[in-house]
Order: C-alpha cells, then structure tokens, then sequence
C-alpha cells in the first residue's frame, strides 16, 4: 500500500500560528498575511497527499473577531472540538504560540498524534535559531 492510500481520508488539524507580531501595524498585518499564507499552504499540501485538513484559524476568523476576548474564545473552543474529530494534528513551521501550544497539549492528551512538520524556510530558520539565537523571519 502506498503512502497515498494510507493517508486517504485522513483528518489532520494543521496548527500553525495565527496572531501576528509587529511593531507596527503595517509589520503586524505583513505577519497576518504570512500566517495565512502558511496554512493555507499547508491545507494545501495536505490535500494534495489525501489528508482532510482542519484549520479554524482560516475559517472562525472569516466570521469572529480575533480582536474580541470573547469571540476568540468562542473560536478557540470550537476549533479544540475539531480537533477532537482529527486523526492527526500537525505543527507547522518551527514557531510555536500560546493558542498552538494549547491544541498541542490538547491533542497529547487525547491520544490524537503530533507531528512536526517543517518546510525548507522553516529548517534555515531553525537552524539559525540553533546556531546564532534569531531567526531570519523576526
């Protein structure tokens, strides 16, 4: 059996980071768009190898307000009941934030596996993290 056949159907929660940083707006917006691109990107990959993939941080945002206590909370827990339909959960990229680190533990303790998943950008910037303590994308 192929690796394709083994993955078809499978529901994955992609867990990447949503809230931007930045000084400024403008930095803060860029970094927005970068997030969304990322798991967009990693939706992406995941369909293209017959994963089912999960990602509240694209959808709630669509209709909740990020910037309200309230609905992002409401998002956040909705998302946490997604994530409890999911097979697998996949980190994305090597930074890891607040609500991230939440889904991960989440999904430790209900047995739904984690996997680490890091992209070429992701490896140099880890690596320069390792090595000179920044990463290129700060």
């Amino acid at each position: 059996m192929d690796n394709g056949a083994k993955s078809e159907g499978k529901r994955v929660f992609i867990c990447s980071p949503y809230r931007p940083r930045g000084e400024t707006e403008k930095e803060r917006q860029a970094d927005l768009e970068k997030n969304l691109k990322i798991a967009r990107e990693a939706c992406s990959y995941a369909l293209g190898h017959g994963f089912i993939p999960y990602a509240p941080h694209l959808y709630f945002p669509q209709f909740l307000s990020d910037e309200d206590a309230g609905e992002r909370e409401k998002g956040i827990r909705c998302g946490l009941k997604w994530l409890a339909q999911c097979d697998e959960l996949w980190v994305i990229g090597s930074r890891v934030t607040e609500g991230m680190k939440t889904e991960i533990r989440t999904a430790e303790e209900a047995g739904i596996p984690v996997r680490q998943m890091l992209f070429s950008e992701d490896l140099i910037d880890a690596l320069c993290e390792m090595w000179f303590g920044f990463t290129l994308s700060d």
